[in-house]
């Protein structure tokens, strides 16, 4: 069973009675079948008891008190039941209540224990996940923080850049301007030097016309003319020619320019009867495992070989053990039993039952061969074998075909042929539909090479 120890011992054990309780009665199987059922369901508790599988052992008492007291006694067939089965049931009742009792204080007991384990277990790992959650939050806040300096140290070089641009564009701008004013201040010095060259021209020129006009007067000769003046080597300052209108656009300063492909970078962001619970077998179903002896078929055509050398089937019955949660073949019992060369019939069933009784035995299936036909389920077959399989779910049907050296190890398939065949009313060799699946190898079937098996003959 899946272990849920989180779960309150309380709520566990009445899952396990639940599961106990859930069991069915088949009118269909004869009411002798679930006396002889009853006997071994107790003897497997008492198997999983004895190896402290107590809630498998829980499972099957419970099983047990179900049918038996609230369940077969509907069935059709009870009143026809024997008064010695009938006092062997109602003495098992009676022992099967203290037993239920008894393995449930155990089961609360370890559950107990297990939910105590399990709290203190619950508190380490939320401990743990609590120191993990804290230091996740510091790691998240470390980050957080960093980040958040990150982003700090980002805008103050965004910022610094975009201020140094600022800076570099207000130079630009200055040395604009200065060479600008620097500019009107070279054309003010000139206007100042022409006007003053001009000035001092018109003076000389004034005082030559004067001097000239003296010396008329005083019959004294002209001042020496440009060109006698260079002819005869005289040296006379002579200004130079310049245009002294200045356009009035020149005074006028002109607006600072900028560079505009300069721009400020602003992209960048801060980023069934018999059956428990465990399913302990790998097989498709998860039915516990069962192992068959390897010299199983073999002892058993040895006893066979006369009946088939006369075209005449024989059958036994598979009995063994269960331990540690898996079932093993450990005998098959021959009984008396009346033969056709497609069906056998097995005699005397109480003197079976005493057989398996008195050596503490399980039903496991049965054994039966087709002396000149390939191993198959036929129609008989199968309505033999369903009643084996509803009473335990691992109940294996081996079909040995001699002449066609063929074994076969089957089983009603458990999601459609076992209900298939609880239901269907037909007698005598019948036809079924191919199609879902009736039977298949049952795979929880495995071949034991470290046992031998006992054959014990009644005929």
């Amino acid at each position: 069973m899946e272990v849920t120890p989180y779960e309150e011992p309380s709520v566990r054990v009445r899952s396990l009675a639940s599961l106990g309780s859930a069991v069915e009665v088949d009118p269909n199987v004869p009411v002798m079948r679930y006396f002889r059922s009853g006997k071994e369901i107790m003897r497997m508790a008492d198997v999983y008891y004895d190896e402290r599988n107590y809630e498998n052992a829980f499972i099957l008492y419970s099983k047990y008190i179900t049918i038996f007291v609230e369940k077969l006694p509907k069935h059709p067939q009870y009143k026809q039941a024997t008064p010695e089965d009938l006092k062997d049931t109602k003495k098992k009742v009676k022992q099967a209540f203290p037993k239920a009792e008894d393995t449930k204080t155990k089961l609360k007991q370890i559950f107990e224990k297990d939910f105590k384990l399990w709290q203190e277990k619950e508190k380490q790992r939320l401990a743990k996940e609590e120191c993990i959650r804290q230091k996740q939050e510091r790691m998240n806040e470390e980050q957080r923080r960093k980040h958040e300096e990150d982003e700090v140290e980002r805008r103050q070089l965004q910022e610094a850049k975009e201020l140094s641009l600022m800076e570099e564009q207000q130079r630009i701008v200055e040395e604009q301007r200065q060479a600008f004013l620097e500019e009107q201040r070279r054309a003010q010095q000139r206007e100042e030097a022409e006007q003053m060259a001009l000035e001092t021209s018109t003076a000389a020129a004034a005082a030559a016309a004067a001097v000239a006009a003296g010396a008329e007067d005083a019959g004294l000769p002209p001042p020496p003319s440009y060109d006698a003046v260079k002819a005869g080597g005289y040296s006379v300052y002579k200004p130079a020619e310049v245009d002294t209108t200045i356009p009035k656009s020149s005074l006028r300063p002109s607006p600072p320019t900028i560079d505009r492909s300069l721009k400020v970078d602003r992209s960048t962001k801060p980023m069934n009867l018999m059956s428990t619970v465990t399913a302990s077998g790998s097989n498709r179903y998860g039915l516990r495992d069962l192992f068959i002896p390897r010299d199983t078929v073999e002892k058993f055509l040895v006893i066979a070989r006369e009946n088939t050398t006369l075209n005449l089937e024989t059958c036994g019955i598979l009995a063994g053990k269960l331990a540690q949660d898996a079932f093993t073949i450990t005998h098959i019992v021959v009984p008396k039993q009346t033969s056709t060369s497609d069906s056998c019939t097995a005699l005397n069933e109480g003197e079976i039952f005493d057989v398996m009784d008195s050596r503490d035995l399980l039903t496991l299936g049965w054994i039966h061969t087709h002396p000149t036909q390939t191993a198959f389920m036929s129609s008989i077959d199968l309505h033999t074998h369903c009643p084996y399989q509803i009473m335990m779910a691992e109940a294996i049907a081996i079909v040995c075909a001699p002449t066609h050296n063929q074994t076969g190890y089957f089983s009603l398939t458990q999601d459609h042929g076992l209900q298939f065949i609880s239901n269907c009313k037909e007698v005598g060799f019948h036809p079924h539909p191919s199609q879902p699946p009736i039977y298949e190898e049952g795979q929880h079937a495995k071949i034991s090479i470290n046992s031998s098996i006992q054959i014990i003959d009644m005929r």
